[in-house]
């Protein structure tokens, strides 16, 4: 318990910190940065991209995608099951840079979907792999710079759409290169 109540303070200090960091450039680029086609279908097409560049079957891409739907679906029972309230309802005083989604804080669904669809293309298309992540990274970094999440919601999201992204990846990697058949 006292591990927990040390994890929440630290997420409360990182949220309050995010204000001294507020520039209207940044500001700017982490708004784009969490629009709903940035999460989701910019990182599904880079997929497409991947397999288009490769002249090779709509692996990533499809894996990205499926990714993606699936932490979605994932991350809303979640949602409702943590109940978390999001910054600025937990410490008025902080505000909001853009305005406060209806839903539970606790995982970002932007930080799921980011990285179950660039996990997915990171391991299907090693070299994308730091393109995708750093831009599923820069999503996550982007709710809590316009603090509509806590920094432990972007993480868990993360940790959740990674998971997601490589078992799309090991499926998707499984449907191309079957296992060899043994014999007798």
């Amino acid at each position: 318990m006292v591990i927990l109540n040390s994890l929440v303070e630290l997420d409360e200090l990182l949220i309050e910190a995010a204000p001294a960091f507020e520039h209207p450039v940044l500001t700017a680029v982490f708004v784009a940065l969490s629009a709903w086609w940035v999460k989701g279908p910019l990182l599904v097409a880079l997929g497409l991209g991947c397999d288009l560049w490769r002249r090779r079957v709509p692996v990533a891409f499809l894996a990205a995608g499926a990714a993606t739907l699936t932490a979605s679906l994932v991350v809303n029972p979640l949602k409702e099951l943590f109940g978390r309230t999001r910054p600025p309802a937990a410490e008025p005083e902080l505000g909001s840079v853009v305005p406060i989604p209806d839903n539970a804080s606790f995982p970002s669904g932007h930080s799921a979907t980011a990285f179950a669809a660039a996990t997915a293309i990171a391991i299907l298309s090693p070299r994308m792999r730091p393109f995708a992540l750093a831009l599923a990274a820069a999503i996550a970094l982007s709710r809590v710079y316009l603090r509509v999440h806590f920094p432990a919601d972007v993480v868990a999201g993360a940790l959740l759409g990674a998971g997601i992204g490589a078992l799309a990846a090991w499926i998707a990697l499984k449907l191309i290169r079957p296992a060899p058949v043994r014999a007798a």
